[in-house]
């Protein structure tokens, strides 16, 4: 029975092979999206979940909460790892801390430098699941001049040799052993290394043994029997035990908590995160296109296979007639939905091996195929199951339902098809694809807003060049005089971090609110940052070399934190805030003079709304940002780098243009959109096809009325009228169902964001009315057709 099915379903798409040609089309590029966007959630979702203990891994977030301002930091200091293990030992098993460098690595001939280096405990292996292709995870890492390389790095140095036991020089002094070698980390770990060496050397240092600090991430690894709402329900009297006073003192109230290993990826939730990190409602967003746009490809099949019914009335009169049941018909009619489906899926597998790579490089993933994944099997078939079911399904039934008597009377034809079901199928595959127009149209206006918005500072022209290595660190000052002299060069500044970079937060006092805290972000940087980067005054004066207490006594504080201080800016001159920063150093707070109040500019992202901001002279140099004059670059580039070699030659100069940098804060929206684009453009496409389908099987029902028409005198443009008016209408009804639904997607997607776009209702009709166009281009297109064709080939059999 079933091979007959088959059969019988062969032969009926052979037979209308324009209409198979448009289903296939449509279903084709519907299920490549379905697949291409089911690799990327896949990826996704698997991020950190090949860790045998996975499930029982958690990171060690500091929850802080100064003056009702709460944040998640995913980094503590060193000595939580060993309080969490002694002060509950039924409950943590073990603790793991890992901090990340980079490092200069040199072996014979060959010198790199490398960033993707951790620091961690001799445990980390054995509670990670990163298997070693050689060395016991137990002892690689007992002695603290031990380094683990990756297959990769490997190859990299010692090429076909074996790489156990040989020395490496780092940084051009340190001389370390490779003691193991480990499979290359997955590209769905949110760590992400190539070196590990102990932290043993470290335990010993002053500063890694204070609670203070944001040295490295912390994970604990809990027993299975471990009641987790217990377990935190007792960090309050844990933080209050080991750094109440010292809470107390900077007017903090601090607890911990426990995130997940397995939510890490796709929680973005906690600030200053260097850990890979995904967004949750890209996944959401992604997932509802592919479904948006495989209904709007199965639609075109239902529209199709229901406007055709009344060609097919009779073939099912006459086989009720010779005894065909019900339910034989409906097997026939979904057999062949279901081939259809099956041809789709098979050609959209081929076309994803194409195009992945290009997907690939363009979202800069490392998607794959997994041909060895049986989970990738069972969506294949149960997305032709699904999509064949849910394609054939109306006209299944709808078509093995027809009474043989009135099919064969010709009663049927009239009505056959249910036309307020296909106008209501038409508007539900316009309404999505309006949607999406405006989606990717809005996101894009946002994204224009956050490229071109008034920053309140300059990140043309500027260049950051990161103090990362003892070389140039010791040398900075050496170098910024001689950078400073080189022609093409306009400004120079050393700073903690550069706008759209990394911002201490620290609480200060202030004198004239004794009983009170207030928490800033810090910039610490020169008597440079303000005109390097461009940055206005509004009260007072910059730092000064003429003032030689300003390094140690002054402070600017931006708009923000005047306000919030219930000041004006004039008014802050003078005012005393007693800085924290130094509590480090000497252990001895240090008043600091607001000597000016700098307007406020976006230090970070446009999501986030600007806070209170204090720059001081502290030294604390991360980066040295360089203003260059307009113009071509590479003169004073190539300068520069002549420089730089003189005084840090055993490493490699590296530098990133500032602009650059801070649009990287959106590259995530920015892809977003263009991929967003590509889908709304199929999803037209798609719905094309399937308005063309049924224009063309309207306008052939319809051209003897047309050459009767002709014949009483009707122009070509009152047919093409006559003929296009019901769908366009249909378009018109999209738009307005389409309109509500996209304002509060998108007003939602928005809130995202502190500084935005308004919705305007310019997008809204812009994209209603190129939907409009392209219908009406689609429908016209065959209706002109018909509507020139001679009068007497539609008549001539009357």
């Amino acid at each position: 029975m079933l091979s007959n099915y088959l059969k019988l379903a062969y032969r009926n798409l052979l037979r209308q092979k324009f209409y198979t040609a448009i289903n296939i089309v449509g279903l084709t590029l519907g299920i490549t999206c379905c697949l291409l966007i089911f690799l990327f959630v896949k990826n996704e979702l698997s991020y950190d979940r090949f860790h045998a203990q996975g499930d029982r891994i958690y990171r060690v977030l500091r929850v802080a909460s100064i003056n009702g301002d709460k944040a998640k930091i995913p980094y503590v200091s060193g000595p939580y790892a060993p309080a969490l293990r002694n002060d509950f030992p039924g409950d943590v098993k073990a603790a793991v801390r890992v901090m990340s460098t980079n490092a200069l690595f040199s072996y014979q001939d060959k010198t790199f430098k490398e960033d993707r280096v951790f620091i961690t405990d001799p445990n980390f292996l054995e509670v990670f699941t990163f298997p070693l292709v050689q060395g016991d995870p137990r002892q690689v890492l007992a002695d603290p001049n031990n380094v683990v390389i990756s297959e990769a790095m490997a190859q990299k140095y010692f090429g076909s040799e074996n790489p156990v036991g040989k020395l490496l020089t780092l940084d051009k002094t340190q001389t370390c052993k490779v003691s193991g070698v480990m499979a290359n980390v997955p590209e769905n770990s949110h760590l992400k290394f190539d070196f590990i060496f102990s932290i043993k050397d470290y335990e010993g240092q002053d500063w890694f043994q204070r609670w203070n600090n944001n040295a490295m991430f912390t994970y604990v690894l809990l027993a299975e029997q471990t009641n987790l709402q217990n377990l935190m329900a007792q960090f309050p009297a844990f933080m209050e035990k080991h750094q109440g006073a010292e809470a107390k003192k900077e007017g903090q109230r601090m607890t911990l908590d426990l995130q997940p290993l397995l939510a890490i990826h796709l929680d973005t939730n906690t600030q200053f995160d260097f850990a890979e990190q995904g967004n949750k409602s890209n996944v959401y967003i992604f997932s509802a296109i592919a479904v948006f746009i495989l209904l709007i490809a199965c639609i075109n099949f239902m529209n199709l296979a229901s406007a055709r019914s009344a060609g097919r009335a009779r073939e099912v009169g006459v086989r009720k007639v010779l005894g065909a049941y019900k339910q034989h018909l409906i097997g026939q009619f979904l057999s062949e939905s279901t081939l259809l489906t099956f041809i789709a899926v098979a050609l959209s597998f081929g076309l994803i091996i194409l195009i992945l790579p290009y997907f690939n490089a363009f979202t800069e993933k490392h998607l794959v195929i997994p041909f060895t994944s049986p989970g990738l099997y069972a969506f294949l078939v149960g997305i032709t199951l699904v999509v064949g079911l849910l394609a054939g399904s109306y006209p299944a039934f709808f078509l093995s339902s027809f009474q043989p008597v009135k099919v064969l009377k010709g009663r049927l034809a009239s009505s056959a098809g249910h036309p307020v079901l296909r106008k209501a199928l038409v508007v539900a595959q316009f309404s999505l694809s309006i949607f999406l127009m405006i989606g990717t149209a809005v996101i894009f206006r946002q994204m224009d807003y956050v490229q071109h918005k008034n920053l309140g500072f300059s990140k043309e022209h500027i260049i950051r060049i990161p103090l990362d290595n003892s070389e140039i660190h010791d040398h900075r000052q050496a170098f910024m005089n001689r950078v400073k002299q080189l022609p093409g060069v306009q400004a120079v500044s050393v700073m903690s971090g550069e706008p759209g970079g990394f911002h201490d937060k620290y609480v200060f006092a202030v004198t004239d609110k004794p009983n009170e805290t207030w928490s800033f972000r810090t910039a610490f940087s020169d008597v440079n940052y303000l005109p390097t980067l461009g940055i206005k005054l509004v009260a007072g004066r910059n730092f000064s070399k003429s003032f030689a207490t300003d390094s140690v006594a002054a402070i600017l504080l931006n708009e923000t934190a005047v306000k919030n201080l219930g000041w004006t800016p004039q008014e802050a001159l003078g005012k005393e805030l007693v800085d924290p920063s130094h509590w480090a150093e000497q252990q001895v707070p240090r008043r600091r003079k607001v000597i000016g109040v700098v307007q406020d500019y976006h230090f970070s992202s446009l999501k986030e709304a600007i806070e209170p901001l204090v720059i001081t002279m502290r030294r604390d140099h991360r980066l040295v940002a360089i203003r260059l004059a307009p113009g071509n670059p590479k003169p004073a580039l190539a300068a520069i780098e002549t420089v730089y070699k003189q005084l840090a030659a055993s490493y490699p100069f590296q530098y990133t243009f500032l602009d650059e940098s801070f649009d990287q804060l959106y590259k995530s929206e920015q892809k977003q959109a263009q991929i967003l684009t590509v889908f709304a453009v199929l999803a037209i496409f798609i719905a094309c096809l399937g308005l063309f389908g049924l224009a063309l099987y309207s306008t052939e029902q319809r051209r003897k009325e047309i050459g009767i028409r002709k014949v009483l005198g009707a122009s070509v443009g009152g047919l093409v009228t006559l003929l296009s008016q019901d769908f366009l209408k249909l378009v018109l009804l999209a738009n307005v169902l389409a309109w509500p639904l996209a304002w509060w997607a998108m007003h939602q997607w928005l809130q995202d964001f502190t500084y935005r776009v308004e919705l305007s209702a310019f997008i809204f009709i812009v994209a209603g009315i190129v939907a409009l166009l392209i219908a009406i281009a689609t429908v016209s297109l065959q209706a002109l057709k018909v509507a020139v064709a001679n009068p007497v080939n539609a008549l001539r059999d009357e």
